[in-house]
């Protein structure tokens, strides 16, 4: 299953572009992420799960969730096991740990990349035509390391709802597919 939520991107809503950055990262950036900890090895749900955000754009922009159920796992099973993941962040936020885990690993992604001059040309391209500046873009660390747990509760509170969002399934055939009525 693959969702998106229709959210503000960096041109639209700095403050809250930088929380869904840390926010999709705490939810689904590698194997202690909170839905791959969840689906993945507490529950056995899911065979990979994840989230991501594409900060960069002119207008609104989408954060996605997704997960690959494990055979025996239907999808509206592994459906709510993701959607308890999102309330639970949405509801309580997030842990001190999980936010410095979070933050130390987006600033260290960005100054590595920096290290590739394919990687430079696309965040300053990127920056560039969609109205950022470069001072938006190498102050970036500090924003990151400036978001607090409340702010990406309140993100998760404001963006991750399922009326912005629309959610697909990829099933090899009708036999596999829900009832969703």
């Amino acid at each position: 299953m693959n969702r998106s939520y229709l959210v503000p991107s960096f041109a639209t809503a700095r403050a809250d572009a930088d929380a869904l950055d840390v926010l999709a990262h705490i939810l689904g950036g590698g194997a202690t992420s909170r839905l791959y900890r969840t689906l993945v090895v507490d529950k056995g749900l899911a065979a990979d799960a994840g989230a991501w955000y594409a900060g960069v754009a002119l207008d609104a922009t989408r954060f996605g969730v997704y997960a690959s159920p494990r055979p025996g796992t239907g999808l509206m099973q592994l459906e709510q096991a993701l959607d308890g993941v999102i309330a639970e962040v949405a509801e309580h936020g997030v842990t001190a740990d999980e936010l410095t885990r979070a933050q130390t690993r987006l600033v260290a992604d960005f100054v590595y990349a920096q290290d590739n001059q394919m990687a430079l040309a696309r965040f300053y391209g990127l920056a560039l035509t969609t109205g950022s500046t470069i001072e938006d873009l190498r102050a970036r660390p500090d924003r990151i390391r400036a978001v607090s747990a409340d702010r990406v509760r309140d993100a998760a509170r404001r963006w991750l709802d399922a009326r912005r969002s629309v959610t697909g399934y990829l099933v090899k055939d009708a036999a596999n597919r829900e009832d969703r009525s």
